[in-house]
């Protein structure tokens, strides 16, 4: 599948209940990092922030929380990413194969 943007990431989050919308004002410097820590802490879902004081973009957080939710992200390129680590711990693999 793979995600063509971030925006498409952001929604498939949302559909499987991994994401969660904040629709209360935040001030990016004092509270965006105490939510998002304390989130983190309980293994909550990724965070967006839709109104960022003083900015008129909205904020993503969280997004690979936790490693299911990493593995999740790159369920469609997780084996390939794997081969390539192979292949960069040890060279030698690629000329045996």
């Amino acid at each position: 599948m793979g995600y063509r943007n971030l925006a498409a990431c952001v929604r498939d989050r949302e559909a499987s209940g991994q994401l969660l919308r904040i629709a209360e004002e935040i001030d990016p410097c004092l509270e965006a990092g105490a939510i998002q820590r304390r989130v983190y802490a309980a293994g909550g879902p990724a965070l967006l922030f839709t109104r960022v004081k003083g900015t008129s973009f909205p904020m993503l957080g969280n997004l690979f929380g936790t490693l299911e939710r990493t593995r999740y992200l790159f369920r469609d390129s997780l084996a390939a990413i794997e081969r390539l680590v192979a292949l960069k711990l040890d060279p030698r693999e690629l000329l045996r194969h």
